[in-house]
């Protein structure tokens, strides 16, 4: 069996559209394939979670600048998935120095608000692709003016970034960036999330925790103010989906993102998905839209410290092998079809697939 677990080609296509795109030319050659959905808490994790048994939410909520957003969150049982980017998210504004100051978090406060007075008793947070660095400060206002009772609630930040709240390794330096801010404002909103952090960890015991800086500190406000702990967003889709289960019933495992690089091998979902398959003694496909990385960079020890060295990651098909970067951007499933025909191939030569494993 082929188990197809791609994070999306971020901006380009889904992770479902691209496992769709790429099990025709699988099953047209005879493999059986599984697919799952992969995220790593930033965006399309309520959307893995939905099609795995959690049940979705739609509610309005107030977005990055003060416009209302039609947000999803997920459940199972007792237990709320959120995912900040819906209603915080870089998506839902046009990056300036001005928005990257303006740009709050309270409507993900609605969200962890919302979830609490319909019941449920851990909420876990999604921390990615922001448009924010308030340091989680409309979060917790969100919560305090709904007036919801979080006495009872434990709280978990999902991430895959360790970066702390301040610093050349912050949320303004490294994060502000991406979402608009020119040096002055990076300045600015230094000063601001320190002095956010002063008044809410005055001891200094959460600032400089990884994944401070998370979401522009929103992974700050959570630990500091509601007690989170902090978890990797991407074993925790991966645990909720039933990888383990799947990957020992796979013959080969397919994987992959927009680019394929050392940060992939960081903590981030496909890396994960790498290291869980090589403990399983499972071979790794990766298709991604352009490569930094090939297949022996991972053995030869790249990998290492995310602890993926030495998985056997067979062949990289990478889409711009296969069309030139404007089609792949424009039309990245029926790129990804042709890759699938490769894939398939490559699966029949190296033999990892007899067509008929279940």
């Amino acid at each position: 069996m082929i188990l197809i677990a791609s994070d999306a080609f971020k901006g380009t296509i889904g992770s479902l559209e691209v496992a769709q795109s790429l099990r025709g030319p699988c099953e047209e050659a005879g493999f059986p394939v599984t697919a799952l959905p992969l995220a790593d808490g930033g965006e399309g994790t309520v959307d893995a979670l939905v099609t795995c048994g959690y049940e979705a939410h739609e509610v309005e909520v107030t977005g990055p600048l003060g416009q209302q957003v039609t947000a999803r969150w997920a459940s199972l049982h007792e237990t709320a998935v959120i995912e900040m980017a819906q209603a915080s998210g870089l998506h839902l504004v046009d990056p300036s120095p001005q928005t990257a100051w303006d740009a709050h978090t309270y409507g993900t406060g609605e969200l962890i608000a919302h979830a609490i007075e319909n019941g449920c008793t851990r909420i876990v947070v999604g921390v990615g692709g922001s448009a924010t660095s308030d340091g989680g400060r409309g979060a917790l206002r969100a919560v305090k003016e709904a007036g919801v009772d979080t006495s009872g609630v434990a709280f978990t930040v999902a991430c895959d970034v360790d970066n702390p709240l301040t610093g050349p390794r912050g949320a303004a330096e490294v994060f502000g960036p991406q979402k608009g801010a020119d040096p002055a404002t990076v300045a600015r909103l230094e000063e601001r999330l320190a002095r956010w952090a002063d008044q809410l960890d005055p001891t200094g015991r959460v600032r400089d925790m990884p994944g401070a800086g998370a979401a522009g500190g929103l992974g700050f406000a959570l630990m500091a103010g509601l007690g989170a702990d902090r978890v990797s967003g991407a074993e925790f889709v991966l645990s909720a989906v039933g990888f383990d289960e799947q990957v020992a019933r796979a013959s080969v495992v397919v994987t992959g993102e927009g680019q394929f690089d050392e940060q992939t091998l960081g903590g981030k979902g496909p890396g994960t998905v790498i290291a869980r398959a090589g403990a399983a003694g499972v071979p790794v496909i990766v298709v991604c839209g352009q490569a930094k990385l090939r297949a022996g960079d991972v053995d030869a020890g790249r990998g290492e410290q995310a602890g993926v060295a030495g998985a056997e990651v067979a062949e990289v098909f990478a889409l711009t092998d296969f069309a030139p970067v404007q089609q792949c951007i424009a039309e990245p499933g029926r790129v990804l079809q042709e890759v699938g025909y490769a894939l398939a191939t490559t699966v029949r030569d190296r033999g990892f697939c007899d067509g008929t494993s279940q």
